[in-house]
């Protein structure tokens, strides 16, 4: 019986043609006639088969060898070529497999290292697993915070980010902004000495602002000025889990920053320790700052120390011993405080019984000023100082002889005199 169509016999064909066959049921042309492919003319062709003595071939790509030979008489295959076990073929059936990836810490780290063209620090994969990265003097540039994000982002181990004095700049903290918005569990942040500036604050306030895991945060030696005190009002008033600031040498300096961080560190409800010494702040600012602390009920430790806080903030200083029941720590180093300014001082301690540090060195206060600040004590007993830092100022006999009688007042409290070369942590 003739056969026309080689797909109504499949029994024909070997196993292997079968399957080959089988991947495409539809031919997509017949291209080739069998005379031809097996290299010699019949007389007895039928043009009007159905096959019409063809071999079905697919593209360039038919792997049928040329040698099948079929029988244009009656249009069954005489001869089909033996295909070799040891050849590879290619069909449809087969996918590519993709690359096995690592998705840990390390392997997404050098990951973004090889598409970025960055070298991979062996520090940071060497501490990587560990609860506390400190990266510090290393000269990070942007593009190095850039590819430690993604990986520090998955990372559920560190929670204390040291990359204090690298001057990443702003595009650097644009990337930690990034960074902390999306990790909840780094709870320690130093950034101090980054040369951060005004574009790099926004960043990070604006992330800060709503931030619920960041507890600590160091910020000193930004380069933050006036222009930067709104932002971070913002944050004082807005972010209800920050402990503790660190905004010291930068350049705040006028009186409306003064009124902006006065105004919303009375309202915070969860800061404890606040830094802005080394700036700029005048004694009008100061004073602007202090005064409305003396109804903060949270802030244990207050740094302004190398300010130009004066007689002004001294008077707001009296008001603030007087009222305020938590302040245990308050630094006022190199100040401008006079012998006027430490009689305000003085009678602000007389009142005062949670104040267990006070600093004034470097200040010009003489002998006088210095017996002026604690003479109220002598009849002061409850009085919880435990130490007055006086260093860098000449004194007298007479202020030695009180340091004496207040021995036996108060007798856990400790004066320090002398050269003022130790600073107190």
């Amino acid at each position: 019986m003739t056969t026309h169509n080689l797909f109504e016999r499949p029994e024909l064909l070997d196993n292997q043609t079968r399957l080959i066959l089988s991947a495409d049921a539809k031919p997509k042309r017949l291209i080739r006639s069998g005379t031809r492919s097996a290299g010699f003319t019949s007389s007895h062709e039928r043009p009007d088969s159905a096959l019409s003595a063809a071999v079905i071939q697919e593209d360039d790509d038919d792997i049928l060898d040329e040698n099948a030979e079929i029988n244009n008489e009656n249009g069954t295959v005489r001869q089909i070529s033996n295909l070799s076990d040891e050849f590879d073929y290619d069909t449809d059936i087969e996918q590519d497999q993709e690359p096995h990836r690592d998705y840990s810490c390390k392997g997404v780290y050098i990951d973004q290292c090889r598409r970025h063209g960055v070298i991979p620090s062996t520090h940071f994969l060497r501490h990587i697993d560990n609860e506390s990265l400190t990266i510090r003097y290393c000269g990070l540039k942007p593009i190095n915070i850039k590819v430690m994000v993604p990986s520090l982002k998955i990372n559920s181990t560190i929670t204390k980010l040291d990359l204090r004095d690298n001057s990443i700049g702003s595009r650097g903290a644009i990337y930690i902004a990034y960074l902390i918005k999306d990790n909840e569990y780094i709870d320690e942040l130093n950034l101090a000495n980054n040369d951060i500036g005004l574009q790099g604050c926004k960043a990070l306030c604006r992330i800060l602002s709503s931030n619920r895991s960041i507890r600590i945060i160091h910020l000193d030696g930004n380069r933050f000025n006036d222009d930067c005190a709104p932002l971070f009002a913002e944050v004082f008033s807005q972010n209800e889990f920050l402990t503790y600031i660190n905004l010291s040498k930068n350049f705040f300096e006028n009186e409306t920053t003064g009124r902006l961080f006065g105004k919303t560190l009375s309202e915070n409800q969860t800061l404890e320790q606040v830094y802005l010494a080394w700036n700029r702040l005048n004694s009008k600012a100061c004073s602007y700052i202090i005064k409305p602390l003396a109804t903060n009920t949270h802030i244990t430790t207050f740094d302004l120390s190398w300010n130009g806080a004066g007689l002004l903030a001294a008077k707001a200083i009296n008001d603030l011993l007087r009222k305020n029941t938590i302040l245990e720590k308050l630094y006022l180093d190199n100040n401008r405080f006079n012998t006027e300014c430490a009689t305000y001082i003085g009678k602000g301690l007389s009142k005062n019984e949670s104040l267990k540090v006070l600093t004034l060195s470097g200040n010009p206060l003489e002998s006088s000023g210095c017996y002026a600040i604690l003479r109220p004590l002598v009849k002061h007993p409850t009085c919880q100082l435990q130490i007055v830092d006086l260093r860098g100022i000449i004194v007298n006999k007479d202020f030695l002889e009180l340091v004496n009688e207040l021995a036996n007042v108060l007798k856990e409290l400790t004066v320090k005199l002398g050269s003022e070369r130790e600073k107190e942590n």
